[in-house]
């Protein structure tokens, strides 16, 4: 296939146009970032032969220490450091044992501890090989490293990669493939730098009569970046940021929600742009639609009744199903051992014979529930993003709940209401959050007097709960709007210096620019049913356009997407989120407070919910980005129906309307014209139809895994509306760019060959022949009488033997070393769980039948926890004095036994030390004359193997031992 623009003549994959003249063109930065380094290509064409087992390990470390690290590489990797990942467990099934999977996960975790030492130097297959302890591991380091490879968990960003490309003087054939990526945001670009990566580390697997593919993205509009967008200030003086950044406003995405627990965005922008952030903080003031300050004990009453209200509704979510998990054991990659044995049948034996295994606990940490807090639901004042809900509210009455939250009731009240919880909506096959919201918001209004200042708070909520989903509430799926709940990443929050499009740049234009081309809109996508029908020299696309583009029909596909695929996306929603920046010469406000937020009137009556909906999201928040724009800058958020009121409302009428606003909020000021201003209207952007996706009334998370399949391994997908784990993110979009890579990877090359068996048995000391080691093929290293092989075995025996009798005599002579003594429990609340958790269990069991309506229900363990942590809280100081006493006694004792575990250890150190010394030297390891004579006979043998090779002009491979 070519690529051809519209009008011109013949077959084509893409059909494009030319963009038009009147949009912004940015021109990119060329030189790389100024913090980026690139490294040399460190192969230098090593072999198997050079690597060696334990190398990547640190010797310095106990193996306490580095199981520790490796633990902690995967956490930082979206992976369990316990368990395989479902597509681990698709490729190693059929070739390990269940007690195989521990020496697996080590070597895994052991790989991407080294990743995350050094983000800026990619990890090779030699050192990937360092972390097996043994020989016999090498494949599994091999499985491993390719694994993490191809899925974008190492190796990834904007780093040089080992190459192993032909050189292409010695190609008698000239073909090459192309590959098209459409869209240049973080998607398409992270995908096509991913795609780059992978086939130079696997240039060698592509055929030697064809240059490996190249990659190509098309870009409709004039810049990079997408719904990332950082403007440029039209006046760049008087900026407080360093002179190599450019005064700016985000006008898309501009919050990282937090660094920790896997964000590959912190791969990029700490470990190797560099780039500056200012880490957020939650101290915002809330001020009324009249501006005057609201008072923050009426504010946290009425976010307490928002919360309860929030974490009633989460009874309806629907829990997706688990994938399947195969553990290691913990207890042993907690201490960093293997284990011992050969294990027995593989995986794919026993499930597939059906010989049902032992349920295995779940080692995932539980929810943390806050003793301060009596449930569990929350919302993120930053991103309007809600804190993971379990519906423990629903098990309490609500005239009960209502005064814990510390309201009064109405005089009528009996005390003894409850709220009946219904799921509504428009269409009752599908109902909505927002509706089943007000629903419970009605009945608590029952029992409770809510005054307008009251609604208008609660509204307020709303508003950021609409920022978060970029849609009013009415519109969200009850059962799956938060379908992704548990997925967030921990850390403050940020926003970068500068602006965030310096993250696309970056992959952009790092280690080398991408070949990217602007103003190309593509109108047409014609694709084959099969691979083998593919035609010409492009013959694989990744879609990377925004959901709303697709919604709109912009691009047409021949033949037409499949109905499973376009029902995924009409289903999903894809909302809006408009901003409105004001620049100004000197700033009026706490440069110290990220945002500030404001309540808004109704747009009926006061006393009627329903009259706050249109206009709660207009100006409800004003962010500070002084420190990250660099200019005296506000950025206010326009959220749920405010955003599509900005899409027809003039430039003069909303800037009108933020001055008076902001004169309110600061009444001992001037508040100044702005000196510039801009006003996103993204729905009007045929670029991108919207800002971010949602989960519609009538969709569920599996759409998310619809839109993102590929079609006949011809057609691929990214963009955030593919990432079912990390929606309307951005690190979403990098995380599905990286993943279409991989899909596309495995369609040009084949899923990754694993070796059988995987994990040669140990060979066994013989003195007639050893077992042979194999290549990564299968093919033998060694005759089975190799004098070499026997040589180092004996070694190997020989050492391993007086090592173990250095031990046991250090052992005999000290001790075992001490080991860092438990500590007794240094919390309160704790020590009551214990002694009470059965007789709360009880009662919420109780309370979740009557809420339900179900005589078997019973409470969740995150339902029990919160109940208890209202017990907790009410229960009389004579109660709670015990275990203070206890906690406190406990705290002196911990404090006395950690100086008294120092004290032993060093002094245990400095004994072994020194006896080590004198024991090596009374004990020399001598070797036998077995083993003497094995080394002499290696000595002929590799002497035979030297002639051997200048005879045939053949080297092969070799791993033995140096003597």
């Amino acid at each position: 296939m070519s690529l051809t623009e519209s009008g011109g003549g013949g077959s084509s994959l893409l059909t494009m146009t030319q963009a038009p003249q009147g949009l912004p063109t940015i021109m990119e930065e060329t030189l790389l970032p100024s913090a980026l380094r690139t490294v040399p290509d460190r192969t230098q064409t090593k072999t198997r032969a050079d690597f060696r087992p334990k190398t990547a390990i640190p010797q310095d470390l106990t193996a306490e220490e580095y199981a520790a690290q490796c633990i902690q590489a995967a956490i930082a990797s979206r992976l369990s450091p316990y368990a395989l990942h479902q597509k681990e467990y698709e490729v190693l099934r059929r070739h390990i044992n269940h007690l195989q999977v521990t020496t697996y996960l080590h070597i895994r975790n052991g790989i991407l501890r080294l990743w995350h030492r050094n983000p800026l130097v990619s990890v090779t297959r030699e050192e990937a090989a360092g972390c097996a302890k043994d020989y016999r591991f090498f494949d599994v380091a091999d499985v491993a490293y390719d694994w993490l490879v191809r899925n974008g968990y190492i190796n990834f960003g904007c780093i040089e990669v080992p190459s192993t490309i032909n050189s292409p003087q010695l190609l008698p054939v000239q073909r090459r493939k192309t590959i098209v990526v459409i869209g240049a945001g973080m998607a398409g670009l992270g995908c096509a730098r991913q795609l780059e990566g992978l086939i130079t580390q696997y240039g060698e697997k592509f055929s030697p009569k064809e240059l490996p593919p190249r990659v190509v993205i098309l870009e409709g509009r004039g810049r990079i970046g997408g719904r990332v967008y950082s403007h440029p200030l039209k006046n760049q003086s008087g900026s407080i940021l360093p002179a190599d950044k450019r005064a700016t406003a985000d006008l898309g995405a501009q919050v990282i929600t937090g660094f920790d627990n896997g964000n590959p965005l912190g791969v990029l922008i700490r470990g190797q742009l560099a780039l500056g952030y200012h880490s957020l903080k939650d101290n915002s003031v809330l001020h009324d639609s009249s501006g005057s300050p609201v008072d923050k004990y009426r504010d946290g009453l009425v976010e307490r009744l928002f919360n309860d209200i929030l974490d009633r509704v989460s009874i309806f979510k629907r829990k997706a199903d688990l994938p399947k998990v195969i553990e290691g054991d913990k207890e042993l990659i907690d201490h960093g051992k293997d284990p011992a044995g050969e294990g027995g049948k593989l995986i794919a034996e026993i499930e597939d014979n059906e010989v049902e295994l032992p349920t295995l606990e779940n080692t995932a940490p539980g929810i943390a529930i806050s003793g301060q807090a009596p449930f569990t639901a929350g919302i993120d004042k930053l991103t309007g993003k809600p804190a993971t809900a379990t519906g423990s509210s629903a098990s309490i009455p609500a005239a009960e709940q209502i005064i814990k939250l510390g309201w009064k009731l109405i005089p009528s009240a009996s005390g003894m209401e409850t709220i009946t919880l219904a799921a509504k909506g428009d269409d009752p096959d599908y109902p909505t959050l927002g509706k089943t919201m007000d629903h419970v918001l009605e009945e608590y209004r029952k029992i409770l007097n809510l005054t307008p200042q009251d609604l208008r708070l609660i509204n307020w909520h709303y508003a950021n709960l609409e920022y978060a989903n970029a849609t009013n509430v009415n519109n969200l799926s009850l059962g799956y709007w938060d379908q992704d709940d548990g997925q967030e990443f921990a850390g403050a929050h940020a926003m970068l210096k500068g602006g965030y499009t310096q993250v696309p740049r970056g992959l952009y234009l790092a280690p080398t620019p991408l070949d990217v081309k602007s103003r190309h809109v593509v109108k047409k996508v014609s694709y084959q049913r099969t691979p083998s029908d593919a035609q010409g020299a492009c013959q694989v696309v990744v879609v990377t356009l925004p959901l709303g583009v697709l919604k709109a029909g912009s691009v047409e596909f021949d033949p037409p997407l499949p109905e499973w695929k376009t029902g995924a996306i009409e289903r999903l929603g894809f909302g809006l989120l408009n901003k409105v920046v004001l620049v100004y010469d000197q700033p009026f406000w706490d440069v110290d407070n990220d945002m500030v937020g404001l309540l808004r009137d109704p747009s009926g009556d006061e006393n009627l919910h329903q009259s706050y909906a249109a206009n709660r999201g207009r100006f409800y928040m004003f962010w500070n980005v002084y420190k990250t724009s660099g200019k005296p800058v506000l950025v206010a958020l326009m959220a749920g129906d405010a955003a599509h009121q900005t899409e027809v409302e003039t430039d003069e009428h909303i800037i009108s309307e933020a001055t008076i606003a902001l004169q309110a909020m600061y009444p001992n000021t001037t508040v100044p014209a702005p000196t510039e201003t801009i006003i996103t209207r993204w729905k009007s952007d045929p670029f991108s139809r919207g800002s971010y996706s949602y989960v519609g009334a009538s969709a569920t998370g599996e759409d998310y895994d619809l839109i993102a399949k590929p079609i006949s391994n011809t057609l691929f997908f990214a963009g955030e509306a593919t990432c079912k784990s990390h929606p309307a993110t951005v690190h979403g979009a990098y995380i599905s760019g990286l993943r279409a890579a991989s899909e596309l990877i495995t369609t040009l090359l084949g899923d990754i060959s694993v070796p059988t068996p995987l994990i040669p048995a140990k060979p066994k000391l013989d003195s007639a022949a050893s077992a042979a080691y194999r290549t990564s093929s299968g093919s033998k290293r060694k005759a089975e009488d190799s004098a070499i092989e026997r040589a180092a075995e004996l070694k190997s025996s020989r050492l391993s033997e007086w090592e173990s009798r250095l031990q046991s005599a250090l052992v005999d002579a000290l001790g075992e070393r001490p080991v860092k003594p438990g500590r007794s429990g240094a919390n309160p609340f704790l020590l009551y769980q214990k002694d009470h958790w059965f007789i709360c269990k009880a009662k919420c069991d109780e309370a979740r039948r009557t809420a339900t309506g179900n005589s078997e229900a019973k409470a969740t363990r995150n339902e029990v926890r919160a109940a208890l942590g209202q017990m907790w809280r009410e229960a009389p100081a004579d109660e709670k004095k015990p275990y203070l006493d206890q906690t406190e006694r406990n705290k002196e004792a911990n404090a006395q036994g950690a100086s008294e575990f120092k004290a032993k250890l060093k002094e245990w150190d400095g004994k072994a030390q020194r006896f080590r010394e004198e024991w090596k030297k009374a004990n020399p390891s001598v070797p036998s004359e077995e083993e003497v004579q094995a080394v002499r006979e290696a000595q002929i043998e590799r002497a035979e193997m030297k002639r051997s090779r200048k005879l045939n002009g053949y080297m092969e491979d070799s791993d033995e031992e140096e003597y």
